[in-house]
């Protein structure tokens, strides 16, 4: 029977901070996080896997919902079976910090059973570096926020607020092509150790063949 110890993908340097029966936590050096997590059972997904449009406007939905931005989403394969990735943005849970957290997600969903990863880093010390760097390559084209009336700051703390309180937004500076030039980025990090989990993804014999995750489709008569 699968479990939690079903798949299995490259940890080389990270170290295991927490392991339950269905959940294993690790650390990396550059304080990237992974967590795997196995859920028994029928999942609940209003999609599959062969509608990945519906997978998309799912999750870009849910993350909305939830204050941040999707950034990619793609369909494919992973340890020899259907496979769906995803990379998110949200403001840092760090009280007071103006830096973003970003979550790499991989999801290997079964009939019976799911197995999903995440990656997850937060940006610590001085942030917006890679965002003030490529609006200034970006110039005109950088996406300007819409606004009624421009507001009148009178202090680093309102200026602050102001910022927290804001919508966050898929920018140019996300784009991987700047990935290269930022590789110590809370979000270069989590897409390359991302791409290493799916490269690197093996299920155990006990979950080789598992069927893949259907929704019943009726048809109109």
């Amino acid at each position: 029977m699968a479990s939690v110890d079903s798949l299995t993908f490259d940890l080389t340097d990270c170290e295991l901070v927490q392991q339950g029966e269905t959940e294993r936590i690790w650390v990396a050096p550059e304080h990237v996080a992974y967590r795997l997590k196995f859920d028994q059972g029928v999942i609940y997904w209003p999609f599959d896997l062969t509608d990945p449009e519906a997978a998309r406007e799912f999750y870009r939905s849910e993350c909305e919902q939830n204050a941040g931005v999707m950034l990619e989403m793609r369909a494919g394969t992973a340890a020899g079976a259907e496979a769906l990735s995803g990379v998110f943005k949200y403001r840092s849970p760090v009280p007071g910090s103006l830096g973003m957290a970003y979550v790499g997600i991989l999801w290997l969903p079964f009939r019976d059973c799911r197995f999903q990863v995440n990656v997850e880093a937060v940006e610590t010390g001085t942030t917006g570096v890679r965002e003030a760097t490529v609006m200034i390559i970006e110039g005109d084209r950088w996406p300007m926020e819409p606004q009624a009336e421009i507001p009148v700051i009178t202090s680093q703390e309102e200026l602050d607020a102001l910022y927290r309180k804001a919508r966050v937004r898929r920018l140019p500076s996300d784009d991987p092509k700047y990935d290269a030039s930022f590789p110590q980025h809370p979000l270069s990090l989590v897409r390359s150790r991302l791409a290493r989990v799916i490269a690197t993804a093996r299920l155990g014999p006990d979950a080789c063949g598992l069927p893949p995750h259907r929704i019943v489709r009726r048809g109109r008569w």
